[in-house]
């Protein structure tokens, strides 16, 4: 045996060698994939909850949220502030998952309830008076292009006419 087929032998060795790491890397890849989605969707359910409890905790803030979401004329100024910044939170938080959603890293299915809230928020008197003053100076272009698209697409919201009692009340 020459130095050439040792070396040749050890060539296809390496091949062969080669071929489970290879495997063992795309395993690793699509495991690191399925975490980074687990993940993103879970940052949105940890911030909106977040942006929630604190209406959900205090009885005078779910008055302002619930008053502002009807009609922001009847809050005060501090009233106001705190409701424009409960929405623009909101808003920020859904900029930052349309753009993991266009990254791929949050899925369709897991996109779909980020789209429900943004057009719930958007059915309301006041969600749209702070989302037409403050998306164009606080979110991305292509966030405020894709929901100014979905708006027109005529697809439906959640309903928080349960929630309010909005319904029963005008009954």
């Amino acid at each position: 045996m020459t130095l050439n087929d040792i070396y040749l032998i050890s060539q296809v060795l390496a091949v062969i060698a080669l071929i489970p790491s290879v495997i063992y890397l795309a395993i690793q890849v699509r495991q690191n994939t399925l975490q980074a989605r687990a993940s993103a969707a879970y940052q949105f359910l940890e911030a909106s909850g977040s942006i929630n409890a604190i209406p959900m905790a205090n009885q005078a803030m779910a008055s302002v949220v619930q008053r502002g979401i009807e009609d922001m004329s009847v809050l005060d100024p501090d009233e106001r502030l705190q409701f424009t910044l409960f929405c623009g939170q909101h808003f920020t938080t859904h900029n930052t998952m349309y753009e993991l959603y266009c990254n791929k890293t949050l899925s369709k299915s897991q996109w779909h309830p980020v789209k429900k809230d943004i057009l719930t928020l958007l059915a309301t008197p006041g969600g749209r008076t702070v989302w037409d003053d403050f998306a164009a100076d606080g979110l991305s272009p292509d966030f405020i292009s894709y929901v100014e698209g979905l708006l027109k697409s005529g697809e439906n919201s959640y309903s928080l006419d349960q929630l309010l009692g909005t319904k029963e009340e005008e009954k």
